[in-house]
């Protein structure tokens, strides 16, 4: 395949093309400007255009949470917007190549990433990345998983993503020499629960890429190749993109005149939604506690974003990375005659979803030694749950969570541990894997004087039989003594 052929694949297929010869010379006639804009090149028989570039965004999340209506907004602009000078870093003979400020001007519209993207699904403004509950997610290690992603958590198979694609078309910016074009991108976006990409923003929302594009005389190009038969002939002075390099952050080197760039470059952005999950379990004890008995629970989730999804877990799924609760997905009604909360059939919901006021409310039973685990809690999000104990004892305790000794999810304003109030646990900020254990304790002290045990039984007609015997005996001795 041609060198502008494999080049060109190249650009469509990601958002990193290096191409770093210097800067040609001109093979058209001196005194006469280049033709604004950019050469096709093609003539139409390679069908993918060298003049797009695309760039990758991934949200990465635990496995056990789904994904959520998350948006990230993208712009792009001249590298240095401050600057009124066309070149921005001087080249340096022989070692690197000046960069000039990127254009925007164009024959009509302005430089934007494209929208409706068909790989964007879900996004109809320019510039925008919309996740939203039901994209597909590849977990790690899975087959065909993209390299690019940046994992946050060591243990493998822990987590999942969901990919956009966003696209930048410079087929009508207006290039005017050769050179290369800096451009800066920035991306801002304020999710709950989102860390937003390693960038040098302070406010820590934006965060940025720094993109330059080759552009160079497309005659030169067009004198060097081995069999131009398939591209169209130079006409006058004319350019073209024969590259993109995409950097991390803010980029202020100048690239290498001789030398590939192999440093600092990116190809993508990846995002972090930290989420947790909330699992409250049931134990009764005492010598009158019934383990049959179903309690009433009612969860309330508040402090969400509408539409987010919540799995609930009854039962092991074979993933050891996921959290499992264990209990009856289905109860049928008067399911003991010791349960009273329950009068008609019930199933236990799958799945939470968050209302257009941020919350969600669900009763839920358990018996002894069950439980039930509710699956990825956005950080910040808040939760109360509330337990009907009926004439039993009820006490709670927040069992420890990774890096919370002794509290669950937050630590409070306060940074107390949170305890049992009216028959609640509430909690105003979840940043940790929470699990609540409910204790419900019904005890019967036995009492003494009244009732008497068996043997204690047994003794009394003892005694008492004795007691007629010897009577009667004594009757009889005394009657014969009167005679």
């Amino acid at each position: 395949m041609k060198k502008y052929r494999r080049f060109a694949a190249i650009i469509a297929s990601a958002a990193v093309i290096a191409s770093v010869a210097a800067v040609p010379v001109s093979a058209s006639a001196a005194g006469t400007p280049y033709t604004p804009g950019l050469t096709d090149a093609t003539d139409g028989v390679d069908p993918v255009s060298q003049n797009v570039t695309m760039i990758d965004k991934y949200l990465v999340m635990n496995v056990n949470a789904n994904v959520p209506n998350a948006s990230f907004d993208f712009s792009i602009a001249p590298y240095d917007s401050r600057s009124a000078e066309k070149t921005v870093i001087t080249a340096a003979s022989g070692t690197n190549l000046a960069v000039i400020n990127g254009v925007t001007t164009q024959t009509s519209g302005t430089l934007d990433f494209k929208a409706n993207d068909t790989a964007n699904t879900g996004s109809a403004a320019a510039g925008v990345a919309a996740f939203a509950q039901g994209d597909t997610t590849v977990t790690e290690g899975a087959a065909g998983a993209d390299t690019a992603v940046v994992w946050q958590d060591a243990t493998a198979g822990n987590e999942k993503y969901a990919k956009k694609t966003l696209t930048l078309d410079f087929s009508t910016v207006q290039f005017t020499e050769p050179g290369v074009y800096r451009y800066l991108i920035t991306e801002t976006g304020d999710n709950q629960g989102v860390a937003n990409d390693t960038g040098v923003s302070a406010s820590g929302q934006n965060t940025y890429r720094t993109l330059d594009v080759y552009v160079e005389d497309y005659a030169d190009y067009y004198a060097k190749l081995a069999d131009n038969s398939e591209y169209t002939a130079p006409s006058g002075k004319q350019l073209f993109i024969a590259g993109y390099v995409l950097y991390e952050g803010k980029h202020d080197a100048a690239p290498s005149a001789t030398a590939a760039t192999t440093t600092n470059k990116s190809s993508s952005y990846t995002n972090a939604y930290t989420s947790y999950d909330l699992t409250f379990s049931k134990t009764v004890t005492g010598n009158q506690g019934s383990k049959d008995k179903y309690f009433a629970f009612t969860v309330e989730i508040s402090g969400a974003v509408e539409g987010t999804v919540y799995d609930v877990s009854y039962a092991a799924d074979n993933n050891a990375n996921t959290t499992d609760g264990n209990a009856d997905a289905m109860i049928s009604a008067n399911p003991n005659s010791a349960t009273t909360c329950i009068t008609s059939d019930v199933t236990q919901p799958a799945a939470l979803t968050v209302g257009a006021d941020g919350t969600v409310t669900q009763v839920f039973y358990l018996q002894h030694g069950q439980s039930i685990a509710i699956r990825g809690l956005a950080e910040g999000t808040s939760y109360t749950i509330t337990e009907a104990p009926e004439d039993y004892t009820a006490s709670a305790t927040a069992k420890a969570d990774t890096g919370f000794d002794n509290k669950t999810g937050d630590e409070n304003a306060e940074g107390s541990a949170i305890a049992l109030s009216n028959n609640a646990m509430s909690d105003d900020y979840i940043q940790g894997d929470a699990d609540i254990a409910f204790t419900n304790d019904r005890s019967g002290a036995i009492h003494t004087g009244i009732l008497t045990t068996v043997a204690g039984s047994l003794g009394i007609v003892v005694l008492g039989i004795a007691g007629v015997a010897g009577g009667a005996v004594y009757l009889k001795k005394k009657k014969s003594e009167e005679e």
